[in-house]
């Protein structure tokens, strides 16, 4: 199979979409190391390599004298993975990822226009300004904001799960935001109607329109992401 780093690296990308697709549940204990040695093809040390990899990024729990387990996954894990997940996966990872925001972000914007407060309502004033400032400029980075304006409406959702469900999905946020918008004034300048777009439905409370906004936003977003990737 090569070299004893493309081995590991090889191994670790099926182990990984192993505990991606399910065939490795949470909780469960995974084959023991000469199953996995006579599954890959590769020495003992390309597993343990790989093993040692996955326990590093809070995937699997090793113990002396037991066998090795897939550890449930919370935010920090899946924040670490989402970006490994996404190029180990392709673009089946891509729209797996892309559905689940789709699906927590757009119940946040709405829940959000039903609970904000005058509080929230001046937090994401302050980060559509900043939004503005960033992508207007050629030397800003927008992702950081960009990121903070999302989980505001989260928080304003006044549901905890959703801040910690959406910061778990910071990786693959930035980086569908920095590929869609990558040297595009005029997509810069969507982006920027859109937030208004969807500040403004909050601010009236309509649920239904600030429902709408976030769902038309995500999907452009995704949509100059497959142009840009098969251009």
């Amino acid at each position: 199979m090569g070299s004893s780093a493309t081995s590991t690296e090889t191994v670790f990308q099926q182990m990984l979409q192993n505990v991606q697709s399910g065939d490795w549940e949470s909780g469960s204990e995974i084959p023991s190391e000469r199953s996995l040695i006579d599954e890959f093809g590769v020495s003992r040390i390309a597993i343990r390599e790989a093993l040692s990899m996955l326990r590093g990024l809070g995937v699997v729990d090793i113990s002396h004298g037991r066998r090795t387990r897939v550890k449930p996954i919370g935010s920090e894990t899946l924040g670490n993975l989402l970006p490994l997940m996404l190029l180990c996966g392709g673009q089946r990872t891509f729209d797996q990822v892309f559905e689940v925001r789709l699906a927590i972000e757009s119940q946040t914007a709405s829940l959000a226009a039903r609970r904000r407060t005058d509080e929230h309502l001046v937090k994401l004033d302050i980060l559509l300004q900043r939004f503005r400032d960033a992508m207007t400029s050629a030397e800003s980075d927008a992702q950081p904001v960009d990121l903070e304006f999302h989980l505001e409406i989260a928080r304003a959702a006044d549901n905890p799960l959703f801040p910690v469900l959406l910061e778990a999905l910071a990786g693959f946020v930035a980086f569908a935001q920095k590929e869609s918008c990558r040297n595009d004034l005029n997509r810069r300048q969507r982006a920027i109607l859109a937030h208004e777009s969807i500040v403004e439905a909050i601010r009236d409370q309509d649920t239904d329109r600030a429902r709408v906004e976030m769902e038309s936003h995500l999907r452009y977003s995704m949509t100059r992401k497959i142009e840009q990737t098969e251009s």
